[in-house]
């Protein structure tokens, strides 16, 4: 659809030139004279919190859905098929009051700013619609008029930290704030892209766990919060102004008590505090971790966890402990990996939709998950991400240059339909994706040789057996890392 669908007359705003992983947040003002029912139709790019008055709509989310944004940085000699951004919507009718109101929205990082694959600096747009008995609709858009300042996010990297510094930051979210010194938004180029709503499951709080204390220095302190999880800290500060609070996080913990740094995978948080008590947790990242060491004035309140909100439509229960754990364990590892619309290798190190991976697990999650509309949203990035001109599939949907092979990635744009379609009985997926299918299934015929596909893209992967068995010596009693099953690339991507 086009931008005035769910938009209107709004204009796409932004601060000033600033580096990538600074955030801003961007204010505008409206005025309601009849309380019936308002709407907003809200984007913030990468990721956004959106307040009204003061008060987050969404807190706990990390929106909007990923995407491949617009047609800026497609691979090299190819050109993709389609570009989209989800577009979210919220009824506010119970965030406004009459007369003058306030909209802020925080915004930047995500996908849009990372240093992979990096689309441009942070941009906002909104529509807000009142409805009124016998008139005509009122719409609130944002444009020139909009206010514009810093953000308290003062370091960022999407699959690594987040740093905050409250010093001189005043909440600038609520109706009272004087944005008089902040400058006027800046107008920039619209999305080349297709507006799109969708029914795919968001991000969302699903519980809170406890922490204990396991291991205390004079330094830092190492809280367990029970399980590997994703989502991150709230922290209660009571540090001096000036003074930083930094947290690592860390899957694993050696026999001393102390962080596992081969399971870090430098995740980390940061605060400068400004001196008052205030919780604080990161906004715009999630972190995977069981175990968080935090230095400094801080008491971590509980672990938030969120993944994508996915309701579990299986059970199993045997007298078998090992098989009650595998299956529970399985969901678990499942949910941590499905964050913003597509499934992910890994929820901290890459967090990217691989294809091979997300067609891989596809069966077994259906099989235990209500995730139907989670893999059409996915299954949409995957048919964009194929190359108009040669029918290749890309390693990753939505888009982002990493490695991979053709049939063991590419495949799923045949083997996620058909999974679908297994499950739920609708010939309509396969219908509707069979072109694309044909046209990588002559892909890889042009890519064969003697009915084994032995090549993929120039100066592309065409990864092999990349992480095959390792060969055991057990009279010897060791693992050879030199000796490995390998199973060449023709075998594993035919």
């Amino acid at each position: 659809m086009e931008r005035s669908f769910f938009f209107k007359n709004a204009a796409w705003v932004g601060g000033a030139e600033r580096a990538a992983d600074r955030f801003s947040v961007l204010r505008g003002r409206f005025t309601i004279s009849e309380i019936k029912r308002v709407t907003l139709n809200v984007l913030g790019l990468g990721f956004f919190k959106c307040y009204i008055n003061g008060k987050c709509i969404d807190p706990d989310t990390f929106l909007p859905l990923s995407s491949d944004f617009e047609a800026t940085c497609d691979p090299r000699e190819e050109v993709l098929s389609g570009h989209r951004v989800y577009v979210p919507s919220f009824d506010i009718t119970s965030f406004v009051t009459l007369g003058e109101n306030v909209i802020a929205i925080h915004f930047g990082g995500g996908w849009y700013t990372h240093r992979s694959r990096t689309f441009g600096l942070p941009k906002a747009i909104y529509c807000i619609t009142e409805e009124r008995d016998g008139k005509d609709a009122n719409h609130f858009v944002s444009d020139g008029n909009c206010r514009v300042g810093d953000s308290f996010v003062s370091g960022y990297e999407f699959v690594r930290y987040e740093n905050h510094d409250y010093n001189g930051f005043a909440d600038c979210f609520g109706v009272d704030f004087d944005d008089s010194d902040w400058k006027n938004a800046s107008l920039t180029e619209d999305l080349d892209t297709e507006y799109c709503s969708t029914d795919c499951p968001i991000d969302k709080l699903v519980g809170e766990l406890p922490l204990k204390v396991i291991n205390k220095s004079e330094n830092c302190t190492v809280y367990d919060c029970g399980r590997n999880t994703t989502g991150y800290p709230v922290l209660e500060l009571c540090a001096q102004a000036g003074e930083t609070v930094s947290v690592r996080f860390s899957e694993g913990i050696l026999p001393d008590g102390s962080l596992d740094p081969t399971h870090i995978h430098k995740q980390s948080y940061a605060v400068v505090s400004d001196g008052s008590n205030r919780r604080v947790q990161p906004e715009f990242t999630w972190y995977c971790f069981r175990y968080l060491e935090v230095t400094g004035n801080a008491v971590p309140v509980c672990v938030k966890e969120i993944y994508a909100d996915i309701a579990r439509v299986s059970d199993f229960e045997c007298d078998n402990e090992t098989l009650n754990w595998t299956y529970n364990t399985f969901i678990h590892t499942m949910l941590c990996n499905m964050h913003t619309g597509h499934p992910s290798d890994c929820p901290h190190l890459e967090r990217r939709g691989y294809t091979g991976d997300g067609q891989l697990t596809c069966h077994a999650v259906l099989s235990t998950l209500d995730a139907r509309s989670f893999y059409e949203k996915w299954l949409q990035d995957i048919a964009d991400s194929q190359d108009t001109i040669s029918g290749h599939i890309q390693y990753t949907a939505p888009y982002i240059r990493s490695g991979g092979g053709p049939g063991g990635w590419g495949c799923a744009i045949v083997e996620v339909p058909y999974r679908l379609y297994k499950h739920y009985g609708d010939a309509e997926v396969l219908a509707k994706y069979y072109g694309n299918m044909r046209r990588y299934i002559d892909y890889l015929e042009a890519h064969s040789e003697f009915g084994l596909v032995t090549s993929d893209k120039k100066g592309e992967w065409c990864l092999g057996d990349w992480c095959g068995p390792n060969i055991l010596y057990p009279e010897k009693d060791i693992t050879s890392h030199n000796q490995q099953v390998i199973i060449p690339a023709p075998y594993v991507n035919t």
